[in-house]
């Protein structure tokens, strides 16, 4: 059973990420993933590479003995290079995960910043910056129905203020000068995954105790709590079709949310991988986003993953690029 092989590695690896610095949180689930992205975000059933501490706790159990990711993501909405106005969003995530059957563990770093317009017609810069040390637990209830946990050290860190710049974009890097308010709390996310040889049913819950992470002007800023139901079809060896659906609109810093995804991936023999997807933003007159994505074997075990998206204008696009190994 799934409790009875902690490694004496895994412990090796709880000591040595517990003793870094705090880092970032993912806030919402398309931030970090390079496979999970590049098909759009339909990976709650899939989650089967270290990613799965943020995507389903639960599916590192269909992955590898020992799995290990490295990544780093940007987006943007709207033209960086217009001249600043209301509406403008940025922002970068990284991950680090390890993982081994029962348990995982991940650093992170998340940082949004968005624009927007002041009672008196002045541009406001919102910065919101999130840290997270997790530890990721795995249950195994009965044959292919497993529950995972990740407990999160958060630290929260968020501001508004006066910004101005020749760009937008310039306008949100200065987001990065404006005092802040700072805390510390833990989080929670649950995630259970039910499977077969052809077929896997996720469900995930993140932030269940919807951390305060700061106040802007007396106003607490949380994380919202956030849960996405997926399905996923391996018809035949080298291929996955999948679908999320989140179950519930949340809201993170005016940006409403409530996602539908579908996606595939595909093997193209021993060291290749390719895929793609599709979501629609429920909450927000169905925004449409398309993404691709591939896999490259540089070694027995290592991948490099990358992935492009890009939303109904070129205005609004996202990119990133992982280092991806497992045992």
């Amino acid at each position: 059973m799934v409790g009875r092989r902690v490694g004496w590695w895994a412990l090796l690896l709880v000591a040595g990420v517990g003793s870094g610095s705090p880092a970032s949180a993912q806030l919402v689930f398309e931030v970090v993933g390079e496979r999970a992205l590049g098909m759009a975000g339909a990976f709650v059933a899939v989650a089967d590479d270290a990613t799965a501490v943020h995507w389903n706790p639960a599916g590192l159990v269909s992955g590898p003995a020992v799995g290990m990711t490295v990544g780093w993501h940007q987006f943007q909405f709207g033209n960086q290079e217009a001249p600043p106005g209301a509406g403008y969003r940025q922002g970068q995530s990284t991950l680090t995960s390890l993982g081994s059957l029962p348990v995982g563990v991940s650093y992170g770093t998340t940082r949004r910043s968005r624009l927007s317009e002041g009672p008196d017609g002045q541009l406001i810069g919102e910065s919101l910056r999130v840290g997270q040390i997790g530890v990721t637990v795995l249950q195994s209830l009965l044959d292919g129905l497993v529950v995972g946990s990740t407990l999160k050290l958060v630290r929260g860190s968020v501001g508004a203020g006066p910004v101005d710049g020749p760009t937008a974009g310039d306008a949100l890097d200065r987001t990065a000068d404006l005092e802040t308010d700072d805390q510390t709390t833990f989080d929670l996310d649950v995630g259970v995954m039910a499977s077969t040889s052809k077929f896997r049913l996720g469900l995930t819950m993140k932030n269940l105790r919807s951390a305060e992470v700061g106040a802007i002007a007396g106003n607490v800023i949380s994380l919202p709590r956030q849960a996405r139901a997926g399905v996923a079809v391996l018809p035949t060896d080298g291929l996955t079709l999948a679908m999320d659906l989140d179950l519930n609109t949340v809201d993170l810093m005016g940006d409403l949310r409530r996602v539908l995804a579908a996606g595939g991936e595909m093997a193209l023999g021993s060291r290749v991988q390719v895929r793609s997807g599709v979501r629609w933003n429920l909450a927000d007159d169905r925004r449409v986003t398309g993404a691709f994505g591939a896999s490259v074997s540089v070694h027995r075990g290592f991948w490099v993953d990358a992935h492009y998206g890009l939303g109904r204008t070129d205005e609004s696009r996202e990119f990133g690029v992982a280092l991806r190994a497992g045992f």
